[in-house]
């Protein structure tokens, strides 16, 4: 059980992200970490209450990092989705706090973020994966003509999309069979049963209700659960249409042969891309630029380097700090280096199988 801190108004600032998710005095979620509390009016409401956080690592710091955020949201996301899947409708708000905080944080450290995308972590998948896909579509989406609304009601939609399969993947994992004829039904059904869990704990937003129920929708109408096709299909479901495709191939790149991100996607877009919408498709190519932020490495001089930050105007030369010495030997402090410098320029992808060794606060600056 995790310890209650009680707030203070003092720590407490109106327009700065939260450092922490705030509960009232019987644990119930009132804000997510990286929500902005707007007005002093909403700070005075807060405040009449008494208001708790959860003891953490890093209580010695004034803030959480992203990863902690991250972290703390996928918490907070399995709560939601026990509550989702027992009908209570405290889901509603505790979905919406995340939305939002996620929202926050995807505009506040978009490149740490990303490099939770692609650096291997030890979340189980229910929980990883709507978070991986949530902040892609997020990064798809955020240029287009979309409201803020729109932006938070589709980041929840990629949270919730899959509720009716949780546990799924994991049980695939472990499986030595193939798709049995009733999981196959279970798939083709999991849109609607998902959108019907969201609904009933009183989520009526139309945009987030769509984008779960038409995410497995395909441009080409080779989709389901209705054979939609092109604009018959919202916004937010075609990225989140792209956003899995992309986190399905993340996780087969894991386990199988060399393949940088940028290969995958050109292959992946060649062989499918008639099949998803063509400009969040070449969003998300332009976003996440030749080396995504936590992408391994390998520099001129044979370290193995993480891609920490993306570069645009120059986007082969990304910031990078490299992690392991010429012979592979993990290097007691991470290195910056300049990979526009001929010493240091990125020759190409390369695996880090050990990456439950890398500290990634201290790799983002954190």
């Amino acid at each position: 059980m995790l310890k209650k801190i009680k707030l203070q108004a003092s720590e407490l600032v109106v327009d700065e992200p939260l450092a922490w998710s705030i509960y009232d005095i019987e644990g119930k979620l009132l804000l997510s970490a990286g929500q902005i509390i707007s007005s002093k009016e909403k700070l005075d409401s807060l405040c009449q209450h008494e208001l708790f956080r959860h003891e953490t690592a890093g209580d010695t710091r004034t803030s959480l990092s992203p990863f902690e955020q991250l972290d703390g949201f996928a918490v907070e996301l399995g709560r939601a989705f026990d509550e989702l899947e027992a009908g209570n409708p405290d889901a509603k708000e505790r979905l919406e706090h995340i939305a939002t905080g996620l929202a926050a944080l995807c505009d506040a450290e978009p490149d740490a973020l990303l490099g939770a995308v692609h650096v291997p972590n030890e979340m189980t998948a229910s929980l990883f994966q709507p978070l991986q896909c949530a902040i892609l579509c997020d990064l798809m989406i955020r240029h287009k003509d979309v409201t803020r609304d729109a932006r938070v009601s589709t980041v929840g939609a990629a949270l919730t999309s899959n509720i009716a399969l949780r546990g799924f993947y994991e049980q695939l994992q472990k499986q030595d069979t193939p798709i049995s004829a009733t999981q196959r039904r279970l798939i083709a059904q999991h849109p609607k049963k998902s959108t019907m869990l969201v609904s009933e704990v009183g989520i009526k937003d139309a945009n987030w209700l769509k984008v779960i129920l038409h995410h497995h929708e395909l441009s080409d109408g080779s989709g389901y659960p209705a054979n939609l096709k092109g604009e018959q299909i919202v916004l937010g479901a075609k990225a989140l249409a792209i956003a899995e495709r992309y986190s399905i191939m993340l996780s087969k790149n894991r386990k199988n042969e060399q393949l940088s991100i940028n290969d995958a996607l050109k292959t992946f877009f060649v062989e499918e891309g008639k099949k998803y919408d063509n400009n969040l498709s070449l969003q998300l190519v332009l976003a996440l630029t030749v080396f995504p932020p936590g992408s391994f490495v390998r520099l001129a001089n044979g370290e193995t380097a993480v891609v920490i930050r993306r570069v645009f105007e120059e986007p082969m030369k990304p910031q990078v700090k490299s992690i392991t010495d010429a012979e592979g030997h993990l290097l007691e402090e991470y290195i910056e280096r300049d990979s526009g410098d001929d010493e240091y320029e990125i020759k190409g992808v390369c695996r880090f199988e050990n990456t439950a060794s890398l500290d990634l606060n201290k790799l983002w600056g954190f």
